[in-house]
C-alpha cells in the first residue's frame, strides 16, 4: 500500500512539474496560454480578462474577421499549425466582430477523457500533451474575455 502511494505521489509530483514548466515556457513563448493554464490550474473560476497585443495581428483572427460580418458571433476551430501561440490559448472559441475591434470569448474546460490532444511545438522538436493531465489539479473551468477595440 505505501508502494502505491509513494507513486500516485511520484506521478501527481511528476505532472504538477510538468504543468509548471509548460507555465513558465508558455509565459515567454505564448502569455496569453499561459494566463489561460495559470488561471485553470490555479485560479478560483472567475473570469479571466485577457491582455495581448498579439491577438489583433494573430493570423487565424485576422482571415476569420475578413469573412464576417459586424455583429457576427462565430466558433472558430483551426489545426494548430496555422496559428500555434494562439492555439496554445484558444482552440476553440468564438469571435465576435465589432465596428471598432472584435471580441474574443470562451467558456475554459478541459477535457478529462484523454481524447483531447495538444501538440507544443518547441522548434526543434514536437511532443503531444494530453489536455486532461491538468485534471490532476483538481483544476476550475472560467470564462476567458478579450476585447479589442481600434485606436
Amino acid at each position: 500500500m505505501k508502494k502505491l502511494i509513494k507513486f500516485i505521489v511520484w506521478i501527481a509530483l511528476t505532472i504538477l512539474l510538468i504543468i509548471l514548466f509548460l507555465v513558465v515556457y508558455f509565459k515567454i513563448t505564448a502569455p496569453e496560454g499561459s494566463s489561460i493554464l495559470q488561471h485553470y490550474c490555479f485560479g478560483n473560476g472567475e473570469d479571466l480578462e485577457l491582455t495581448s497585443d498579439y491577438l489583433p495581428n494573430s493570423p487565424v483572427i485576422i482571415s476569420n474577421l475578413k469573412k464576417m460580418k459586424v455583429g457576427q458571433d462565430k466558433r472558430v476551430v483551426f489545426e494548430q499549425y496555422k496559428d500555434w501561440r494562439l492555439s496554445y490559448a484558444l482552440n476553440p472559441f468564438h469571435l465576435v466582430k465589432k465596428t471598432n475591434g472584435f471580441k474574443i470569448y470562451q467558456y475554459i474546460k478541459f477535457d478529462n477523457k484523454g481524447l483531447d490532444v495538444t501538440e507544443i511545438n518547441f522548434r526543434l522538436f514536437k511532443i503531444k500533451v494530453k489536455d486532461s493531465w491538468v485534471h490532476f489539479l483538481n483544476p476550475t473551468p472560467f470564462m476567458v474575455v478579450y476585447q479589442y477595440n481600434k485606436k
